[in-house]
């Protein structure tokens, strides 16, 4: 074969090979790019999915955090003050109990009744506006300033806010300062490091790469993609789980309350026109008492922490709802 027609078929030879790369490299770009639309379909629907789970959090808390401001300012605080007018109060009537089969309260726990409504009365003098995002937020978790230790109204309402900002979960529900403009990125810090951070962009990556470059990094990517949002999940469940026990204490609280108005204007009546309890008919004793016993309910479930230092909903809590909805149950049934 003459030497010029084997370098014609030499070129042609390379010119296909050329052909089948070029090929090859967009069929790996066209796949890198599907690869990458994946990645980013997966990381935005568990982000979407894990702000709606947020977004309920958050209503639930405040809605909690405004019906507690709401009891102690309505129910606890004008208890306590009705109550600490009576004289001779015998908490050891055994007759009376026995009688009416009423819970037992002692003096001890009228006392811790009053601490709570005297801790909370300055806060809630100063209005609910006042408290601003992150006490409500710090009295939706955490009950009351008492259990703060906390003093003076500056204090109380300083304590209540700052709870909700060094907390990082409350933070990142949107209760304080860490969770101002955070948004979903923002979960990195929260729910004990569960939520992963944002996958990082991909579009300059792969005009630099080569084809078959520009798709193993985008497999990567699509992994890293699926990595976060089965932490995104888990992170979403959690927050569920937090939004669920809020409205659970919002729900049980709610009917307490409802049951203690007309205990608390009974105690009213009956302080308004006397306040020797040893003179009492044995019906006033039994609404005094009866009062007593509620407020106390009401104390120790507004004040059961419902997380921790690390964001974790807490057996308190727990225990707190069951007492609420024992008493709840006495309450229908009598």
């Amino acid at each position: 074969m003459p030497l010029p027609l084997l370098l014609v078929g030499a070129a042609v030879l390379a010119g296909g090979y050329g052909v089948k790369k070029g090929l090859d490299a967009k069929e790996d770009f066209d796949r890198a790019e599907e690869l990458n639309k994946e990645a980013k379909r997966i990381y935005d629907s568990a982000c979407s999915d894990l702000e709606a789970a947020r977004n309920g959090a958050q209503e639930a808390m405040k809605k909690l955090g405004k019906l507690k401001f709401d009891i102690y300012e309505l129910r606890l605080i004008p208890f306590v003050e009705a109550f600490s007018k009576i004289k001779n109060v015998d908490f050891q009537d055994q007759k009376l109990k026995q009688e009416f089969s009423l819970a037992g309260i002692s003096r001890n726990d009228m006392l811790a009744v009053q601490k709570a409504a005297l801790d909370m009365k300055d806060v809630v003098g100063g209005g609910v506006t006042a408290l601003g995002a992150g006490g409500l937020a710090g009295l939706a978790a955490y009950g009351g300033v008492g259990l703060l230790g906390t003093a003076s109204t500056g204090t109380a309402i300083a304590s209540l806010s700052g709870a909700a900002a060094t907390n990082a979960t409350l933070a990142w529900l949107g209760g304080g300062a860490l969770g101002s403009g955070f948004g979903v990125a923002g979960g990195t810090a929260v729910l004990g490091g569960i939520v992963a951070g944002p996958v990082l962009a991909v579009g300059g990556m792969m005009l630099a790469a080569k084809g078959e470059e520009a798709k193993h990094n985008a497999y990567a990517n699509r992994d890293k993609a699926r990595s976060a949002a089965e932490q995104m999940k888990t992170a979403e469940t959690v927050t569920r789980g937090i939004r669920e026990r809020f409205n659970e204490i919002h729900g049980a609280l709610t009917k307490l309350n409802k049951h203690f108005q007309p205990l608390l204007n009974g105690l009213r009546d009956i302080v308004a026109q006397n306040t020797d309890y040893s003179t009492y008919s044995v019906e006033d004793r039994k609404g005094v008492m009866m009062a007593a016993v509620m407020a106390k309910t009401l104390k120790n479930v507004l004040e059961a922490p419902l997380l921790d230092q690390n964001g974790a909903l807490t057996t308190a809590s727990r225990q707190a709802l069951t007492e609420a909805r024992d008493k709840l149950l006495e309450l229908e049934s009598a």
